[in-house]
């Protein structure tokens, strides 16, 4: 990332702190608000699991003249969809913000707006206001929304996600989307760490390297998959042999409990009456006349 920001010119900042008023997404909105204050002519977000692969090409020569927001729309139409379930969307993982009184004006709604019941977070509320609602399944989609107007898509080699939706030749991997962590950080460190041999290769070659990228993380994910559901299983399989357990020791403790009162003083002294009572109800039930047949 600093060697694609000295090479354009870019000034760059990384977002530290523990003081954020939202957690996990929203604290892009907070930055990208405060940066769109400092004077500059546009600000390009990426997100911390995006990852620079080569300095070739300036961000800014993507931007369209009559629009303030540029993101990449991840669909059949602009990438290579990878999973079968996969929902068209437009992705702010990366994305190119002219500084315009629009942007300050839209980002402000975004951080006003909040978080709806959504899982994308930040990313849900930028598209609800953008009226793509039927991808968040919030109703049909607005066409009309006038926020709209300032919106234009950004190339998909700027956020090219490996494994879901992938360009030809990317200039940014984006790894969203992987639940374990650990899983992910492997990927970027190991994407990070050959992305220097592979940025002067041909198209051809870095394409090769980004489908590997891409089947690494389905193998990744497939294996990720398994552990849950093998954890899953063993926790289950644990709690029955607790529960097991606890009633193997009730049943352990009523029985010690039963020995102690029958070897008990007052229980042996009440034997004789027990034997009589119980004499009595056995022959008062051989008395009682029987129920006619129906």
């Amino acid at each position: 990332m600093k060697a694609f920001a000295g090479t354009h010119g870019y000034e760059q900042r990384f977002i530290r702190g523990d003081n954020w008023k939202r957690p996990r997404g929203w604290l892009k909105i907070e930055a990208i608000r405060a940066v769109l204050e400092d004077g500059f002519d546009f600000v390009l977000w990426m997100d911390i699991d995006a990852i620079v692969l080569r300095n070739d090409v300036d961000v800014r020569t993507a931007a369209v003249d009559a629009a303030d927001l540029h993101m990449a729309w991840h669909g059949p139409e602009t990438s290579e969809i990878m999973a079968a379930d996969f929902i068209p969307h437009f992705n702010s993982g990366v994305m190119l913000i002219r500084a315009t009184d629009w942007s300050r004006a839209f980002f402000k709604q975004v951080w006003e707006t909040g978080q709806l019941r959504h899982p994308w977070f930040d990313q849900a509320t930028i598209l609800h206001l953008l009226g793509y609602d039927g991808c968040l399944g919030l109703g049909p989609n607005r066409p009309d929304e006038p926020n709209r107007s300032r919106l234009a898509r950004l190339d998909t080699a700027w956020n090219s996600i490996p494994g879901l939706a992938m360009a030809p030749d990317p200039i940014v991997h984006h790894y969203a989307g992987i639940g374990n962590p650990s899983t992910r950080l492997r990927m970027i460190e190991a994407d990070a760490m050959t992305a220097p041999l592979r940025e002067h290769a041909s198209p051809q070659l870095r394409q090769t390297f980004s489908h590997l990228f891409s089947l690494w993380r389905d193998d990744a994910a497939m294996r990720d998959w398994v552990t849950t559901e093998r954890d899953s299983a063993l926790a289950k399989l644990h709690a029955v042999a607790a529960e097991g357990h606890g009633l193997l020791a009730e049943r352990d403790t009523a029985r010690t409990q039963l020995a102690a009162v029958r070897n008990s003083t007052s229980w042996k002294l009440t034997g004789p009456l027990r034997r009589i009572i119980e004499l009595f109800h056995r022959r008062r039930e051989h008395a009682l006349p029987k129920a006619p047949d129906c």
